[in-house]
């Protein structure tokens, strides 16, 4: 029987996540530490994840390759490889890597806590050589005639089966502020009446939009891994139709829509896997790709998910600059139901970043905006915009700006009221509702709420659906709940870290 490797587990615990102020490192954050702190020292791309550093905690594996060993030596403050639970195997002759001078932390790929010395930024490459750029590497190129088109097709292939393929660094800060007002502020171009080659007309456009309609709903239900590789596929399609035929203005429009759709698609499942560099790369490209299709909607949907990646990456202020833009460039043209879910996570933004007034003040714009919302008029990427989700947006605001008790019977509505389709909403809402129960002094149920929901998950949990729920389990630690360990087995198992 396996041996759990508990002092890996027990020292990364005991680390300071760079993210989340307060809070234990996480898998997912140490796995990239650790490619970070690789690269540094070795210029070689790994693509080390939150399940491989399970594998080690679990005692799955027990003797990592050598630069890894160094790496969590040097991140996780341990002198020796057996500090950290690590023995080789029978015959295996132990061997140490001196490619990472020991003492030396690496910097976190992005480093949004607002640290005075963030790491430099390497300057652009040629894309395809293998090594990581910053998510807005030659970004510009998207407003110069035909950079749209280029950027597009470079994207497309970004990942295709594999998340290892191509990495991009995360954003923070600037970077994401200039990323929003570019879209907000630049002049969109007009599409050209024709291209050479066979013309695309309108019902191409609209089964193109029912399959795009049909991949949401895929993702809703399977998880963004399991349809990373359908929307990339679908996003070459429409590439190829974009450069190789001709189309009306129209039609145009309707084509970089759904290339500016799918490339929020992308980027969402990309962020669901825990690539936050590549997500970055998509949501830049498909931000300009909808202000060339005139749809300030799906521009603004694409920078609120920038921002609830910027808030969960412990930047809350850029998730707040980047919902003004969004709404700002919407140019007043949102129904009542995509500003519902701009401003519920506006609350989110401010809640997370300690401001009170202002999340409650979002949280109230927030529900007036669902009440006036009609039967009908939510555009398609907005359907799952609901009382419920609404709901849950208040209670997660309430929780980070200091009363977790009060979100309690918000996130509980959000749960009693969550679409059965949308298996990875019911996870999320669950495990957020047990991280409120704890803060607010009820372990037991928040040990309760977490059992439960492992028990009934009905689909496999994804990174960021996991960093959920070791959110809650590291605030239950906090409390000194005796079923801690089985819970955190019990989560282990599941996930098969």
């Amino acid at each position: 029987m396996r041996e759990p490797n508990t002092r890996l587990r027990q020292a990364r615990e005991r680390t300071a996540s760079p993210y989340l102020p307060g809070q234990p490192l996480t898998r997912q954050e140490l796995a990239e530490l650790l490619n970070a702190a690789v690269y540094q020292a070795t210029d070689r791309i790994c693509a080390v994840d939150g399940h491989y550093i399970g594998k080690l905690e679990r005692g799955s594996v027990r003797w990592p390759h050598a630069d890894y060993r160094t790496a969590l030596r040097v991140i996780l403050h341990a002198d020796t490889d057996a500090d950290l639970g690590f023995r080789p195997h029978r015959r295996t002759v132990a061997t140490s890597s001196d490619l990472i001078p020991h003492g030396t932390a690496p910097s976190p790929v992005a480093d949004p806590t607002g640290s005075k010395k963030p790491p430099k930024r390497r300057p652009a490459r040629t894309l395809g050589h293998g090594r990581e750029l910053p998510a807005d590497a030659g970004i510009e190129q998207l407003w110069s005639p035909g950079g749209l088109a280029a950027a597009l097709e470079e994207v497309a292939p970004l990942t295709g089966s594999s998340f290892e393929r191509r990495q991009f660094l995360a954003l923070s800060g600037v970077a994401l502020a200039t990323a929003a007002h570019e879209w907000l502020l630049a002049d969109p171009a007009r599409i050209a009446a024709a291209l050479a080659g066979k013309r695309v007309d309108t019902g191409v456009v609209t089964d193109l939009t029912t399959t795009l309609d049909a991949l949401r709903r895929l993702d809703d239900k399977l998880g963004g891994q399991a349809v990373h590789g359908m929307v990339t596929e679908q996003l070459r399609l429409v590439v190829r139709l974009l450069r190789n035929t001709s189309y009306t203005q129209a039609d145009g429009q309707g084509l970089y829509g759904i290339a500016a759709e799918l490339a929020r698609l992308a980027g969402w499942t990309s962020y669901d896997a825990g690539q936050h560099g590549t997500a970055h790369r998509y949501y830049l490209v498909g931000l300009r790709a909808a202000h060339e299709a005139d749809a300030p909607g799906i521009g603004a949907n694409i920078l609120r998910c920038m921002a609830e990646q910027a808030s969960r990456l412990g930047d809350p202020r850029s998730g707040v600059e980047l919902l003004r833009s969004a709404r700002a460039g919407a140019r007043g043209r949102l129904t009542a139901v995509e500003s519902a879910a701009l401003v519920g996570q506006l609350a989110i933004a401010h809640g997370r970043a300690h401001d009170r007034p202002a999340a409650q003040a979002a949280a109230e714009e927030a529900r007036e905006h669902i009440g006036q919302a009609r039967p009908g008029e939510a555009p398609p990427y907005a359907y799952w915009v609901t009382d419920g989700t609404v709901s849950y947006d208040v209670g997660v605001s309430m929780i980070f700006s200091g009363d977790p008790a009060a979100a309690i019977p918000h996130l509980q509505s959000a749960i009693d009221r969550v679409d059965l389709d949308m298996p990875r909403d019911l996870l999320e809402f669950q495990a957020t509702a047990a991280f409120a129960h704890a803060r607010s002094g009820n372990p037991d149920e928040a040990v309760r709420l977490v059992h439960h929901a492992i028990d009934t998950a009905p689909l496999a949990f994804s990174p960021v659906v996991t960093g959920y729920f070791e959110e809650a389990l590291s605030e239950i630690r906090a409390t000194g709940h005796p079923g801690i360990q089985d819970l955190t087995d019990h989560l282990g198992a599941i996930t098969q870290m």
